[in-house]
C-alpha cells in the first residue's frame, strides 16, 4: 500500500467514527526490517501497512491496540532491538539493528489535518508531515531538502518527511504498455501525467490510475513536460518520427530520468538523426533506451515492469 492509500484509508476510519493510531519508523541502525516512513494503521478491528512484520510487528499491535483501548495517551515511542536476546526491548527478531517507532492516536478531532494530507497526495501539493513528542502536524506548500529527518534532544524528539506525490512520471503514448506502467508507477507515490495526440484512444480513456490525461499536438510538448529534479519522462509513442521529435525537443532539459522505448536499431537511427540535426553524444547518452531493465520483456506488462524497475533504482540512486 502506498502513501496516497494509506492516507485515504486513515481518512475514510476518522470519518466512520472510528480511533485509529498510526505507527510509523522514524529511526532505523543497522539492517533491521523496513525503513524510516514505514507505517501501519491499526484501528480496533483491522490493520493495514507493514513496519516490518514478524514478532516485531505483533508486539507493536498490540501495543496500538493497548493505546486504542485506553486513550490516555496521545504520542508514545518504542524503541525495538533486533538482535539476538530477552527483555523489554528485544523484538523477538533476530535480523540485527535496531527501529525506533513512534505511535500516533488520531481521533474526529485531526480528521481536518488528515484531509489536508489526503489533498496533498490527490493535487500533487508538497508538504512537511511532523510527529514529534507533542502530536503530529501539517505544514503545506513546505518541501524539506532530505526527504525524511529524525532529531533527538533533551526535551523530547522530532521527525520529519516530506508528504505529497513529489515525483512527477509523465508518460508520452498512452498506449497499451502506458496502460500498464501507470497501473504499476500508481503504487509507487508518482504523479502520473498521460499525454498522447490521439483522440478516443481506448487505452488512454481506460487509464483510470492516471492523475492527468491530455490529449496534445507534440509540436508544443514542452509546455506539457516541465523540468525538474523529481520528474521521470517516459517516450512511447505510436510512431518512430513522434519518437524523434519529442526526443529532439526534450533531452537537453533537467529531468531526473529521460528513456526512449525501442529497439537497438531503431535507438540507433534516432540517435544518429538527432546527432546530425546538432545535438551532441554526451547528450543524447543520458537517455535510457531501450527502456528498461534487460529481463527479457515481451508483453505490455513485463516492458513495463522493466520500465518501473529502472525508474525505481534511478530514483532510489540518489537519496
Amino acid at each position: 500500500m502506498n502513501e496516497e492509500q494509506f492516507w485515504k484509508t486513515a481518512l475514510e476510519s476518522l470519518l466512520e467514527g472510528k480511533d485509529a493510531v498510526i505507527i510509523v519508523i522514524i529511526q532505523r541502525i543497522g539492517s533491521a526490517p523496513n525503513v524510516p516512513g514505514a507505517k501501519m494503521l491499526v484501528t480496533h478491528d483491522t490493520s493495514i501497512g507493514t513496519v516490518g512484520g514478524g514478532s516485531s510487528e505483533h508486539k507493536l499491535t498490540e501495543q496500538a491496540k493497548n493505546m486504542l483501548k485506553n486513550k490516555n495517551i496521545k504520542v508514545e515511542t518504542i524503541f525495538l532491538d533486533h538482535s539476538e536476546g530477552l527483555g523489554e526491548e528485544h523484538s523477538g527478531m533476530i535480523c540485527s539493528g535496531s527501529q525506533t517507532f513512534a505511535f500516533i492516536l488520531l481521533g474526529k478531532d485531526d480528521i481536518s489535518l488528515v484531509e489536508e494530507i489526503n489533498a496533498a497526495y490527490s493535487k500533487a501539493i508538497p508538504g512537511i508531515l511532523i510527529l514529534s513528542n507533542e502530536g503530529m502536524k501539517y505544514e503545506s506548500k513546505e518541501q524539506l531538502q532530505k526527504d525524511k529527518i529524525y532529531i533527538k534532544t533533551d526535551s523530547g524528539w522530532e521527525y520529519k518527511e516530506n508528504v505529497g506525490l513529489q515525483d512527477h512520471l509523465i508518460v508520452i503514448g498512452g498506449g497499451h504498455v502506458s496502460l500498464a506502467l501507470s497501473r504499476i508507477m500508481k503504487t509507487l507515490d508518482f504523479h502520473i501525467t498521460i499525454l498522447d495526440d490521439r483522440l478516443h484512444l481506448s487505452t488512454m480513456e481506460n487509464n483510470s490510475f492516471a492523475h492527468e490525461k491530455y490529449v496534445i499536438s507534440f509540436e508544443d510538448i514542452e509546455s506539457y513536460v516541465p523540468e525538474g529534479k523529481n520528474v521521470y519522462v517516459t517516450i512511447m509513442t505510436f510512431g518512430h518520427a513522434s519518437d524523434e521529435l519529442i526526443l529532439e525537443r526534450l533531452v537537453s532539459k533537467n529531468y531526473r530520468y529521460i528513456g526512449m522505448m525501442a529497439s537497438v536499431v531503431k535507438k540507433q537511427q534516432v540517435f544518429t538523426s538527432l546527432e546530425k540535426k546538432g545535438i551532441p553524444e554526451e547528450v543524447l547518452s543520458k537517455v535510457y533506451s531501450p527502456i528498461g531493465l534487460k529481463i527479457k520483456s515481451d508483453t505490455p506488462e513485463e516492458i513495463a515492469v522493466s520500465i518501473a524497475a529502472e525508474i525505481i533504482s534511478v530514483r532510489n540512486s540518489y537519496r
